[in-house]
């Protein structure tokens, strides 16, 4: 997945929501019997107990300066809400961590890694805010509940909407291809809309490592009116205007 560092926001559609150390009272399986839910974070060595009942769970986030518990439901229909543990990295990116209670035990469902958030209308969907260097990728993920899995449902584009303005000129090209044919050769001071970005390609750093990052396509508009392609690699260097941070 594609993420730099930046500081946003966090949505989600939620039913109870406390900081680290804390002990909740709620119903998680719809059976009208509150359980007791309790979750300590240890700041020094990112580890994290999670306890419903009589039942715990161990585990440790990545990098954590401070964790919190949250109670949601990604799917009216399975009678299950879900307890999330979120643990705060650097630049305040989340790492979460999904379980369910079923029949006594504490079932984990799923892990979200450096996100800004998330947000569930309980259609079994959820939409992740991922920082992508200068704008926010809104991601979706399918919950199956049954198998308790999340998986990410890629999308052909994403929507960008940055504007910027060209500090150096550049090409943009008629289709996501190098060899494209060139739409407009942009001279400086025009005033650009990036209006979309496919995310699925990907390039290679000198020592080999994937580079998921630089060969983005993006999808520009000029005052004008004129439309064009280009990879982040090659224009990044050449506007003014975009925010970035990492």
């Amino acid at each position: 997945m594609k993420i730099l560092i930046f500081i946003l926001f966090a949505v989600s559609a939620t039913f109870y929501g406390q900081s680290r150390d804390s002990v909740l009272k709620i119903d998680l399986n719809f059976d009208r019997v509150e359980e007791t839910v309790k979750f300590t974070y240890n700041t020094d060595g990112w580890d994290y107990t999670l306890r419903i009942n009589d039942q715990s769970f161990a585990g440790k986030f990545s990098d954590s300066y401070d964790a919190a518990i949250e109670i949601i439901d990604i799917n009216r229909n399975d009678n299950l809400k879900e307890v999330i543990l979120k643990g705060y990295g650097p630049s305040d990116q989340t790492d979460m961590q999904f379980f369910q209670y079923i029949n006594g035990k504490i079932v984990p469902c799923g892990h979200l890694p450096s996100n800004f958030g998330i947000e569930v209308t309980g259609n079994g969907e959820i939409t992740e805010y991922a920082w992508m260097g200068f704008w926010t990728a809104k991601i979706k993920y399918d919950f199956d509940t049954k198998n308790k899995t999340l998986t990410r449902i890629d999308e052909e584009f994403y929507e960008v909407n940055q504007e910027c303005e060209v500090k150096n000129p550049f090409k943009l090209l008629v289709k996501r291809d190098d060899n494209s044919e060139t739409a407009v050769t942009l001279k400086p001071k025009t005033k650009l809309t990036i209006v979309k970005a496919d995310i699925s390609p990907l390039c290679k750093y000198e020592d080999g490592s994937n580079d998921d990052f630089s060969c983005d396509w993006f999808y520009f508009r000029t005052s004008d009116g004129k439309y064009g392609w280009c990879r982040l690699k090659n224009f990044q260097e050449n506007v003014d205007g975009l925010i970035w941070a990492g």
